[in-house]
């Protein structure tokens, strides 16, 4: 039975008017790149969860590991690639994409030692514009303080922290998630990629084993793995 990964995210869709569904035919489309898509194999070799699982393994580019922890996965656009840990598994009903310039994503797994649950959803896009961009990611994740900025020789990131809550219905208690903001632009391209990671205690009724910086510099190496096509 397939184990799904529930976290409690503080926003499920990161372009409301964007992309309100998919065209049938885009849905064959993808059903036929599935077959032909990925580190698929009649033989499943690791244990992990992101292999032993059909539909996230169709994304994997291989079922070895591009650094401990992690695989290199390519969506349906083919216009980009990121990590994915060894313990996630993307979610089939959120993925959406459209033509070859717009897509999101998500995916997701539980530390059960540490009590955490982890979540990470992406939104590609070719040819909006970092400026459009970024407003639509603050503006959904209702984002008030301000991103701090750096780049490398491919890339300029802009990066930034939140906590919201939720819940708080029928009289139960709000709960925080944390979340890292990152928006990943091209510097030789108009591609761009929004991440939102978050993580919240996966059972609040005991304590969570939280190492911040560890968290952070997950969020980081997920960040710094992603590579656009040029």
């Amino acid at each position: 039975m397939k184990k799904r990964h529930v976290f409690c995210s503080a926003i499920l869709i990161l372009l409301l008017g964007a992309c309100t569904g998919m065209k049938e035919e885009e849905k064959n489309t993808n059903s036929a790149a599935e077959k032909e898509t990925g580190a698929q194999t009649d033989v499943v070799t690791s244990e992990h969860e992101a292999v032993q699982d059909h539909y996230t393994r169709t994304f994997l580019v291989s079922d070895q590991e591009k650094e401990d922890g992690f695989y290199e996965m390519r969506t349906w656009t083919d216009a980009y690639s990121v990590w994915i840990p060894v313990s996630a598994t993307l979610d089939e009903t959120y993925y959406m994409k459209r033509d070859d310039g717009w897509e999101q994503f998500l995916y997701s797994w539980i530390d059960e030692k540490a009590n955490i649950s982890y979540g990470v959803q992406g939104q590609f896009e070719d040819g909006e514009g970092t400026e459009s961009g970024l407003r639509q990611l603050t503006r959904y994740m209702k984002f008030e303080g301000e991103y701090e900025k750096s780049e490398d020789d491919d890339h300029r990131y802009y990066f930034g922290k939140a906590v919201t809550e939720v819940g708080g219905k029928d009289g139960k208690e709000k709960v925080p998630v944390y979340s890292y903001l990152a928006f990943i632009e091209d510097k030789e391209s108009e591609k761009t990629l929004s991440l939102i990671y978050e993580h919240n205690c996966s059972d609040w009724t005991n304590t969570c084993k939280a190492d911040t910086k560890e968290i952070e510099d997950h969020f980081w190496k997920i960040v710094k793995s992603v590579t656009f096509d040029k």
